[in-house]
């Protein structure tokens, strides 16, 4: 943690995972779109909880900033759906509420932090 401090951001833990993907020989990321890429990554974290879940019976908790970023509505539903039906918990961050809609926001607590000041957000 002093080291984290001292830097300004988290050094070690499952953030910093680096996972390699080819196909055909080529980088994924030199073929996949932004929005597959992080598509991609988040059915391999779902899939890692389904693993932990399956294994130990203990569910993970998922962490998603800027859900919106990179998917068309399309795509944020489905993520939000497998999201829902993993039975963990989530914490998702967006820009905007309207980009949360397909996280079925009326079933959910939200929250707003606006320059270190977290309050309850309350849905229209």
């Amino acid at each position: 943690f002093e080291r984290d401090k001292a830097v300004g951001y988290t050094v070690s833990g499952p953030q910093k995972a680096d996972f390699r993907f080819k196909t055909n020989g080529l980088p994924v990321e030199d073929i996949l779109s932004r929005g597959q890429l992080k598509l991609l990554m988040c059915a391999l974290r779902l899939a890692q909880g389904e693993h932990l879940m399956a294994e130990k019976n203990r569910h993970c908790v998922f962490l998603i900033d800027d859900f919106a970023s990179e998917l068309d509505e399309t795509k944020r539903e489905l993520l939000a759906e497998r999201l829902q039906n993993s039975g963990s918990q989530v914490f998702v961050t967006a820009i905007t509420q309207e980009q949360l809609q397909q996280m079925q926001p009326e079933k959910y607590r939200s929250f707003k932090a606006d320059n270190g000041v977290i309050t309850p957000l309350l849905l229209d």
